[in-house]
């Protein structure tokens, strides 16, 4: 096991930022920790690496205790690298020198310099300075001057938050590509799930510094273990127990229910349907938002195609039903 943390807290004052984490990582795998603004993910990222303390629980890397409430590794003892958000290089040292920080003392570190400027397809920028290279190169600088030391686990920080949808899309392609030439094990942090699935072999899903569910991409996707989770990976239709049984399902007590909006289809043969009326549809790009009259309720779905109809037939198959306590 590389990774373990058990019941790792931490507050800021009266915020609680973590809550009673606990997860295992495995060796050679990599993984995401997804959540919104607030939710934790960058104070964990801090907390693995050194750069914050623990109020409570532990974190043990490679069956080594590095952190606790009571005991304290320096970050810099850890062999966790860490590749920031705004990627903070020194302005005013070179690329070479850059990549050099952490190894200083290294003898063969010019070797090392060199065969980390081809991994990161940077050869003959090691004379460069940061403001010479474009927002892609200084992150590929900061992934090269992470990896220097060897690390056993590699952590990344919203890796892709300042790069436009173009660009972000080929690096995080490099990037993994990479990551997966070396060999180490990572940890994308990122508020994006596009960016998890591309890169993750298992992702976790913080959420007022609570850790709601780990799990692969598929199992996330095909078993949610909230509403909030499922909403998180596709446009989710919360439906109203007495709609349901409209539909002709019949209902338990003390449940949520949920569709996927691409799992309504229209006028086909389906386990459960019902007519519905087409209020109205509104174009956004790549896909229209349609308003579904339902009797005396209204639902909103998205359909690739505009939905001329005024009435038509709505259904689901029962499989595809998402059910929450």
């Amino acid at each position: 096991m590389l990774l373990q943390t058990q019941n790792l807290s931490k507050n800021f004052g009266t915020v609680k930022a973590l809550d009673q984490v606990s997860f295992q990582l495995e060796t050679g795998k990599t993984y995401s920790i997804v959540g919104e603004s607030g939710s934790g993910k960058t104070t964990l990222a801090r907390l693995i690496t050194g750069l914050e303390r623990p109020d409570f629980g532990s974190i043990h890397l490679n069956g080594k205790l590095i952190a606790s409430g009571s005991f304290h590794l320096s970050a810099e003892k850890r062999a966790v690298g860490l590749v920031f958000q705004d990627y903070a290089l020194f302005p005013h040292l070179t690329v070479e020198k850059n990549i050099e920080y952490g190894i200083a003392k290294t003898k063969d570190k010019k070797r090392i310099v060199e065969s980390l400027l081809t991994l990161v397809n940077l050869e003959g920028y090691g004379s460069r300075y940061p403001h010479e290279l474009s927002g892609g190169q200084q992150q590929r600088v900061a992934l090269a001057r992470a990896l220097a030391p060897e690390p056993q686990l590699l952590i990344l920080d919203e890796p892709f938050s300042n790069l436009d949808t173009s660009l972000r899309n080929y690096l995080r392609t490099e990037l993994f590509n990479i990551l997966q030439q070396t060999g180490v094990s990572s940890i994308f942090v990122t508020h994006d799930t596009k960016d998890a699935l591309a890169v993750s072999d298992e992702i976790l899903i913080l959420r007022n510094g609570q850790l709601l569910q780990q799990a692969t991409p598929e199992k996330l996707y095909q078993q949610p273990a909230t509403p909030y989770i499922a909403q998180l990976f596709d446009f989710l239709v919360a439906l109203s127990p007495q709609l349901v049984q409209k539909f002709g399902y019949s209902c338990q007590p003390n449940r949520k229910y949920y569709l996927r909006s691409r799992d309504f289809k229209i006028n086909q043969d389906t386990d459960y349907q019902i007519a519905t009326q087409v209020k109205r549809s509104v174009f956004m790009g790549t896909y229209y938002t349609t308003y579904l009259q339902i009797e005396e309720e209204e639902i909103m779905i998205e359909h690739q195609e505009e939905l001329k109809q005024t009435t038509m037939n709505l259904g689901w198959q029962e499989a595809d039903l998402l059910i929450f306590d």
